[in-house]
């Protein structure tokens, strides 16, 4: 009996050991991955600003060549952009809100998601613990009365 105490024990530990290295491949996949997404949309976001600028001082060029002259195609892109700050500045809130809900709605089926991996592997360990303690009693048969077969 308590060679199997110190078996459990023994168990416990190297349990714990394991959860703790998990633990830390985890969290340096995590912070990999946050690193690699992170340089991604950066270097998206400056792509897209570029082009963004070129394209619209492409349409700006257009204008003047329609409009015959040298700065109103400018001034209309402009005042375009000054249209679309103001709407931004003064709808501020309504923008925050579905900012907030979307990024609400993102963080919470993630969270849904680990729950269900993890829900999963507590399954998986579980059965593998039953399995174990299955094979376990076979190999050490005891009568009825718990007392070992000779």
């Amino acid at each position: 009996m308590l060679e199997r105490l110190e078996e459990i024990r023994e168990n416990i530990f190297r349990y714990l050991e394991a959860r703790i290295e998990l633990f830390t491949l985890e969290t340096r996949g995590k912070v990999e991955e946050g690193v690699v997404v992170g340089v991604h949309g950066i270097v998206l976001a400056l792509l897209g600003t570029m082009t963004t600028i070129f394209l619209f001082s492409l349409l700006a060029a257009y204008l003047n060549e329609v409009t015959d002259s040298r700065y109103i195609g400018f001034l209309i892109v402009a005042l375009f952009f000054l249209v679309l700050t103001v709407i931004w500045a003064l709808a501020k809130d309504f923008f925050k809100g579905k900012i907030r809900s979307m990024a609400y709605g993102i963080l919470k089926k993630n969270q849904e998601k680990k729950e269900e991996d993890k829900s999963q592997a507590v399954q998986d360990l579980m059965e593998q613990a039953r399995t174990t303690i299955n094979n376990d009693d076979r190999y050490n048969p005891t009568t009825s009365s718990n007392q070992p077969v000779r």
